[in-house]
C-alpha cells in the first residue's frame, strides 16, 4: 500500500473488529477502485453512514471512515462515485437494497458495456424470479387447501388462469367473517414473493438466487483445493484456510434457507402473518442475503483468474472473506462467529508470510475490475 495512502487510514484505524449485528458489518458495495475492493458502508452514529475497509496489509482489524468522505480518501472510477452518490440516499441498508444500487448504475454503462448487459439480464431475471416464485406459491397454496374431493387435476397441470381461479375458492373457503378477502391475499401473495425472491421454495424449483449461490460458493471452493492439492504448501495452507471459511458460511446458509423456506408450508398463516407482522417474517428471510453477501465477488475472482493467476486470485479471496456477526450464533446451532473468527486468523497470518503479491489493491492486480462487476452482477 502507498505510504501516503497508509498515513491518511492510519487516522481511521479500528482495533479487533468483532460485530455484533450484520448491520453493524455492514453491506458489501461493488466498488472498481482498487483501493475500494471490499468496502462495505454500514449506518454510523446518528445514522450517518461509514465505509468500512479491511486492512490492505492483512492485519487485524479494520478502517472505519465516514462515508461522505470517500471521494477525498481516493479518486474513485465514475461507477464508484455513482455508485456511492446513490448509496447515500438509500433510507435503508440492506443487501438487496444495494444491489439493486449497483445494478442500476451497473445498467448505465458505469462499468463498461459488458457489466451493462450483465446488469440488466440480471434484473430481468430478478423480475421473472419474481413472477415465477408468485406462480409456485398460489400452486402451493391450491395444494395445500383445496379438497381432493373436488377431483381437479393437480394444480401443476392445469392452466395458470385455472390455478389463478382455484388458489381464489381455496382463499375465500379459507376466510371467516374478518378475515383477509381473496383479492387481499392474493396482493399479498405477491409481496410475499418479492420478498422470498433470493430465498425461493424448498428444493429451489424456481431457480432462486442465494441456493444457487451456495452451490456456486462449493464447487469454486471445491477448484481451489484441487489447486491447491497441486501447488505449494502456502498454496495448499490458503486453499484449505478458504475451504474453512465457505464451510463455516454454507452451514450457516443452509440453516437460514430452511428456515426461511418453512415459513412457507402453511401459506395461509404466512398471510396473516405478512399482514400483522412483515418484520418478523423479513427477519428470517434475510439472513440468508446478509450471511451470503460479498460471497459473490469472491466467487468472480476465481472465476475471473485465469490458470497462471490463480496464487494472486487465492491471495485477493482470502483479503475478503467476511467475517460472520455474533447474532448469527444465536439461531446456526454452533458458535459460526468464533469458528470464522479463528480461519480469519489463519488467513492473516497466511497474507503476512506470502509476499508475492505486495502490490495487492495499487491497480495493477485489479486491472479486471470492470469484468467482476459483470460476472457478480
Amino acid at each position: 500500500m502507498q505510504s501516503d495512502l497508509s498515513a491518511v487510514l492510519s487516522r481511521f484505524a479500528s482495533g479487533r473488529y468483532r460485530p455484533i449485528t450484520f448491520l453493524e458489518r455492514g453491506v458489501a458495495v461493488p466498488f472498481t477502485t482498487p483501493h475500494l475492493l471490499g468496502g462495505r458502508i454500514r449506518p454510523g452514529e446518528r445514522r450517518v453512514p461509514e465505509l468500512v475497509l479491511a486492512n490492505p496489509a492483512g492485519a487485524e482489524g479494520v478502517y472505519i471512515l465516514p462515508w461522505a468522505a470517500l471521494p477525498d480518501f481516493c479518486p474513485p472510477s465514475l461507477h464508484d462515485r455513482a455508485i456511492w452518490s446513490r448509496i447515500n440516499q438509500l433510507q435503508l441498508l440492506t443487501p438487496r437494497a444495494v444491489q439493486t444500487v449497483a445494478r442500476k448504475v451497473a445498467a448505465e454503462g458505469f462499468a463498461g458495456r459488458e457489466a451493462a448487459a450483465a446488469a440488466k439480464v440480471a434484473g430481468g431475471a430478478s423480475e421473472q424470479q419474481r413472477v415465477l416464485l408468485h406462480y409456485h406459491l398460489l400452486l402451493e397454496l391450491v395444494r395445500q387447501g383445496e379438497s381432493a374431493a373436488l377431483g381437479l387435476p393437480p394444480p401443476e397441470r392445469d392452466t395458470p388462469t385455472n390455478v389463478e381461479l382455484r388458489a381464489r375458492r381455496v382463499l375465500e373457503g379459507l376466510r371467516q367473517d374478518n378475515s383477509l378477502p381473496p383479492s387481499a391475499a392474493v396482493d399479498a401473495l405477491e409481496e410475499i414473493a418479492s420478498a422470498f425472491e433470493g430465498t425461493g421454495l424448498r428444493g429451489n424449483p424456481t431457480g432462486a438466487p442465494l441456493p444457487l449461490l451456495c452451490l456456486e460458493i462449493a464447487t469454486v471452493v471445491q477448484q481451489v483445493m484441487t489447486w491447491g492439492d497441486a501447488g505449494s504448501g502456502a498454496e495448499r495452507q490458503c486453499a484449505r484456510l478458504l475451504g474453512q471459511a465457505a464451510e463455516v458460511t454454507l452451514r450457516c446458509a443452509r440453516v437460514a434457507l430452511a428456515n426461511a423456506q418453512a415459513q412457507l408450508e402453511d401459506i395461509w398463516a404466512l398471510v396473516h402473518r405478512w399482514r400483522t407482522e412483515p418484520d418478523s417474517v423479513l427477519a428470517l428471510v434475510e439472513r440468508g442475503e446478509w450471511l451470503l453477501d460479498g460471497w459473490r465477488q469472491i466467487c468472480a475472482l476465481w472465476r475471473a483468474s485465469p490458470p497462471g493467476g490463480r496464487a494472486v486470485a487465492a491471495q485477493e479471496m482470502a483479503a475478503l472473506v467476511p467475517v460472520i456477526p455474533a447474532e448469527v450464533g444465536d439461531w446456526c446451532g454452533f458458535d459460526a462467529g468464533g469458528e470464522m473468527d479463528a480461519t480469519r486468523g489463519g488467513l492473516r497470518s497466511w497474507r503476512r508470510t506470502v509476499q508475492a503479491h505486495q502490490d495487492w489493491g495499487t491497480g495493477r492486480i485489479m486491472e479486471r475490475n470492470e469484468q467482476l462487476r459483470a460476472m457478480a452482477a
